[in-house]
């Protein structure tokens, strides 16, 4: 877990603060919400797709769209991820 963690914190490093639009300066995008929590950004987004965490505000910046997520919203999202059991559900 700690390698991946530190994969994460380099991507981090980048200042994306610009990219911001006014009133979502305290919002996480995709890449601080995953540090935040200690999860992969993929897995969010699959997680997100799948209705298990709350859906992220999406702003678009020019020709992207970029999700950001309320500072509730990710107290919502770590506690949901912090109660979920690793590994595959047992069979039968």
């Amino acid at each position: 877990m700690a390698n991946s963690m530190k994969k994460l914190q380099v991507r981090l490093l980048r200042d994306v603060g610009y990219m911001k639009p006014k009133g979502y300066e305290n919002y996480k995008t995709l890449t601080e919400t995953s540090v935040a929590v200690e999860r992969d950004p993929s897995w969010l987004r699959k997680l997100e797709s799948d209705g298990r965490i709350p859906k992220a505000h999406r702003v678009k910046l020019g020709g992207l769209s970029i999700r950001l997520w309320s500072p509730n919203q990710i107290k919502e999202i770590k506690q949901i991820v912090n109660n979920m059991k690793r590994g595959r559900p047992t069979s039968g």
